[in-house]
């Protein structure tokens, strides 16, 4: 489905600005022509994200519930505290969905799964959770399976789209904020201004996760070596292609400062369990297989003779904690070199704040222990 002009437009300021929240009204919505027996999708309530929705299914008929979570990406809400199992049973409870069909089976996004715990979302609604694919794109193939995800389905994407949003999320307002600048100061400079963060901002997100160590070496003397070049090709004096290095430095150092934070395949640089890594209690292992619903790098394997999860591909993970919440046996966990542990229960209680830490309580008061 192809958006209307003013939907381009808002999908263009999100997409920039996608770094503040950009909240839509928590409720009830409709894609098509739902009846009692249509799908219940919940979502958060980002609008870019509910709108990619319903574009996503295309006019099937779905119940879309949309859940409060501070005008968040699912993502990043579930990972923050924003979008939680309160928020999940809030909406379900508030929205009047249970009244509009006859089953009880809501399918969240799969990347919901850092945050909301599924068996007490049915505890306290009697709703049975499913978590669906990564991508809203695959959403009516899901659907029209019955519910069943293939492993790509599972996988979380990072390609030339996801990469350009991304750029465009960090060159945009930098962009914005030196092009002001310039015109204020150094209308000469206003172009230069404008380019330079676009193009160091693309250039992070399409190579930097390809550059050895010290990645973040090369790329600041790149982008140096790129800004005085621009200034030099415009005509600048010394000084100025002076200054136009030292902006080069200091824009790679903001756009690489949270790259792991910025992307989907890698862990985040600054939140506690960074070097920390999951371990597999193969004694508690009953082979419910839930890691493997939600694991976003499909770390996890099924073994069915005897029935257990086999952690096949843990260089991949990015300590997302998914799998450690949604585990019905309590079988994973976080543990450091030294055998230290985070337990479950303290990754499903408490969410990540701004600067990692897990000191946010999700649905609750109270700080964590760590």
């Amino acid at each position: 489905m192809t958006p209307r002009p003013r939907e381009l437009v808002r999908d263009v300021l999100q997409t920039v600005f996608r770094l503040v929240p950009w909240p839509t009204e928590p409720g009830l919505r409709r894609s098509g022509n739902p009846g009692d027996l249509s799908p219940v999708l919940v979502t958060s309530n980002y609008d870019l994200t509910v709108r990619r929705l319903v574009r996503a299914l295309g006019g099937l008929d779905a119940w879309i519930v949309v859940a409060p979570a501070g005008g968040i990406n699912v993502w990043c809400a579930s990972s923050g505290g924003h979008l939680g199992t309160h928020q999940v049973v809030t909406a379900l409870k508030t929205s009047g969905v249970a009244a509009r069909v006859r089953h009880r089976r809501a399918i969240l996004p799969q990347l919901s799964a850092t945050g909301v715990q599924a068996r007490e979302v049915s505890r306290r609604t009697g709703w049975r959770v499913h978590f669906g694919p990564v991508d809203a794109r695959d959403l009516p193939r899901y659907l029209a399976a019955g519910g069943e995800k293939t492993d790509a389905m599972r996988r979380v994407r990072f390609g030339a789209r996801e990469r350009l949003e991304m750029a465009t999320a960090w060159g945009g307002p930098a962009a914005l904020v030196l092009g002001l600048a310039a015109a204020a100061l150094r209308p000469g400079w206003l172009a230069a201004a404008v380019v330079l963060p676009i193009v160091l901002a693309v250039a992070v997100f399409a190579v930097y996760d390809r550059l050895p160590a010290p990645r973040r070496a090369w790329f600041g003397a790149g982008a140096v070596a790129f800004a005085a070049v621009l200034a030099a090709l415009g005509g600048a004096a010394p000084g100025a292609i002076g200054a136009a290095a030292l902006a080069g430095a200091g824009l790679a150092a903001l756009l690489t400062f949270d790259y792991e934070g910025s992307t989907p395949i890698e862990g985040g640089s600054f939140f506690e369990e960074r070097a920390w890594h999951v371990t597999l209690d193969l004694e508690r292992c009953a082979g419910v297989f839930q890691c493997v619903a939600v694991c976003p790098e499909a770390c996890f394997e099924r073994q069915m003779e005897p029935r257990k999860a086999v952690f096949a591909h843990d260089d991949r993970c990015v300590r997302c904690g998914a799998c450690i919440v949604q585990c019905p046996m309590d079988a994973l966990a976080f543990e450091d070199a030294e055998g230290r542990r985070v337990e479950p229960e303290t990754i499903r209680r408490y969410k990540l704040n701004l600067l990692g830490r897990r000191t946010r309580a999700s649905g609750e008061a109270g700080t964590s222990p760590l």
